[in-house]
């Protein structure tokens, strides 16, 4: 018989390995995940430049909006001048800014009497010196580091230290005096030609009480907000040494400086006919 020749087994063919399409899609999708995920671990990123990683461009982080308020609640306030029946009255202007305080009396009855912790200023030596001691440096302590004038006024017949002056450059901030809320913002004309405006905050459960700023322009609050002692930005100093002469702190201030300033005082708001008058139109502060 003849011998047949042994048949060569078949080599055997590579096994392919086959990936399920979810499976596929799945993995892609976990990457991709991954790597958008990490870098906003590290931060979010607000913009994104082209569609290259090479051009991503991360910008400034996005502060949450309660830490921004967090950081304006712990601003620190304006430094005190003065209290009026245990409500305090914060410097109007920030400490680095202020170029002398001056307390005089008000024109009319109704301005309650000011207290300060102020030492008080030789209205001698500062005339001659045309200056008054302002720490501008000022950081620590509650009360403002600077001597106060007390001067009388002879066209006035109330009570001294009714009203203050704290100077400033036109144009400066000016803060809200006290805690509470705005009552009212008024236009009126000073001295009955020269354009101002008034702010009234009736002080946190004060509602016999009416605090009054004028000298001012460009009215950053409105009747019923709320706002901080030497916190809340609410206008700027008026350029009234432009309109007006015989401005009392000019004589107390360098050559160079008009006597600017902020005017706070702090009236009775149950004085005889004053609600009628003074707060005709203001807002009822719950």
């Amino acid at each position: 018989m003849q011998e047949q020749e042994p048949q060569q087994e078949p080599k055997p063919t590579p096994a392919r390995i086959v990936v399920p399409v979810t499976i596929g899609v799945t993995a892609v999708a976990l990457l991709t995940a991954y790597s958008v995920a990490l870098p906003f671990a590290h931060g979010v990123w607000t913009n994104l430049k082209g569609t290259d990683a090479a051009d991503a461009t991360p910008l400034a982080l996005v502060e949450p909006a309660d830490q921004a308020a967090s950081d304006e609640d712990a601003q620190s306030p304006t430094k005190l001048v003065a209290q009026c029946n245990g409500v305090d009255v914060y410097a109007p202007i920030e400490t680095s800014a202020i170029t002398a305080v001056l307390f005089h009396q008000a024109s009319y009855a109704y301005a309650l009497p000011l207290t300060t912790e102020l030492p008080k200023a030789d209205a001698t030596a500062a005339k001659a010196a045309q200056q008054v001691r302002v720490n501008h440096d000022q950081t620590d302590g509650d009360w403002l580091d600077a001597d106060a004038l007390h001067l009388w006024r002879s066209q006035d017949s109330t009570e001294m230290d009714t009203a203050i002056d704290v100077g400033a450059t036109a144009g400066t901030t000016v803060y809200a005096p006290v805690t509470g809320t705005v009552a009212l913002v008024k236009d009126y004309q000073l001295y009955d030609r020269v354009p101002d405006i008034e702010i009234h905050i009736q002080p946190d459960g004060h509602p016999e009480m009416d605090c009054v700023a004028i000298h001012i322009t460009d009215a950053q609050v409105q009747a019923g907000d709320h706002v901080e002692g030497g916190v809340t930005p609410i206008a700027s100093v008026r350029d009234i040494a432009c309109s007006i002469d015989g401005i009392q702190l000019t004589d107390y201030t360098p050559a160079d400086d008009p006597g600017n300033h902020t005017h706070i005082q702090v009236n009775n708001a149950d004085y005889p006919g004053y609600r009628e008058k003074k707060l005709q139109g203001a807002i009822t502060v719950q």
